[in-house]
């Protein structure tokens, strides 16, 4: 991923810390996780203007490169979302879904919920679910769970000595 800083700011190479007349900056980047052939992207805090303009990009990237075959968009991390942000988030939904990827947004809070459906959000391109797990499900992931031991199935990795 590139990192987001502005023209006078130094970058390191990972797009983390940066120095710029003797202040720290932080560039914060939102996460696009791949789970199961899906794409899971935690939105968490403020997201700025700029933040969001650039995991519109990250995400239809990951899309296109990935095949994706389906996009969850988890609010849980967030107190409110603001009218801008509710647009960005429905455009994604409407990117993704000629891009034949399907979108679920899961985790609203109740006054999230009410912004979305204040701002006129179109739901027809935009799935809901209460969890993150519902929205996977919805996405056709089915849990299969088992017992495991992993004390008996050992180091995953060895590290051979010459």
């Amino acid at each position: 991923m590139r990192p987001l800083a502005s023209a006078a700011a130094d970058t390191d190479d990972c797009g983390g810390l940066t120095m710029d007349d003797d202040r720290a900056h932080f560039e914060y980047r939102t996460p696009v996780i791949q789970l199961w052939g899906r794409l899971v992207v935690p939105l968490q805090g403020d997201i700025t203007d700029e933040v969001a303009a650039a995991l519109v990009d990250d995400v239809l990237r990951r899309i296109r490169d990935s095949s994706a075959a389906g996009l969850v968009l988890d609010v849980t991390g967030m107190w409110t979302i603001d009218s801008h942000l509710c647009h960005v988030i429905a455009g994604l939904a409407a990117a993704a879904h000629l891009m034949g990827t399907p979108t679920v947004l899961c985790g609203m809070s109740g006054a999230i919920a009410i912004t979305l459906q204040t701002m006129g959000i179109d739901f027809r391109q935009l799935h809901t679910a209460l969890t993150l797990e519902d929205a996977l499900e919805r996405l056709g992931v089915e849990p299969c769970i088992r017992d495991i031991d992993l004390e008996a199935q050992g180091p995953r990795y060895r590290i051979e000595e010459n």
